[in-house]
């Protein structure tokens, strides 16, 4: 119940700001609850919208622009390339696998929430393809078993 009391006033204050409806003060204001909460949850961003006066659709898109924005409470970030070079070597093979091992939503949400899968066109590490990152750490030539293993590793954490 604290927590909510503390979101609420993140929420009134940037609410009571001379350019409440900024990018900047949005982005600040979902900052602030992300410190508090360790992610954005959906109320948050209703009950933010409804004050400033906003739709939340607005507060979704700041999400999506800012990676460092979370709108769920996953632990761990997938980040797999799906470039040209990284299919010639599987990685929409690894894609299938990872996605059938998390049984990821349409957003690559896992089924416990605990982990976020995302794709990238293209990670600039072509020369050791398939790439993919694990919480920002780079796995260069990735195959289905090595990650496979490394999901089970993330799960045990």
């Amino acid at each position: 119940m604290k927590k909510e009391t503390e979101v609420r006033e993140i929420i009134e204050y940037y609410a009571g700001q001379k350019e409440a409806k900024s990018q900047e003060n949005l982005t600040a204001m979902l900052r602030e609850i992300q410190e508090k909460e360790g992610w954005i949850p959906a109320e948050a961003c209703s009950i933010a919208a409804e004050k400033i006066g906003i739709k939340e659709s607005m507060l979704a898109c700041i999400i999506k622009l800012y990676p460092s924005l979370k709108s769920a409470p996953y632990v761990h970030e997938i980040l797999l390339c799906t470039g040209e070079r990284c299919q010639r070597k599987d990685s929409l093979e690894l894609l299938a696998a990872v996605k059938e091992k998390l049984q990821t939503d349409k957003e690559g949400l896992s089924k416990d929430k605990r982990i976020l899968l995302t794709t990238r066109n293209c990670l600039k590490k072509c020369s050791t393809s398939p790439n993919i990152y694990v919480d920002k750490v780079h796995y260069p030539n990735m195959t289905k078993d090595k990650l496979l293993k490394l999901i089970d590793k993330l799960r045990q954490e």
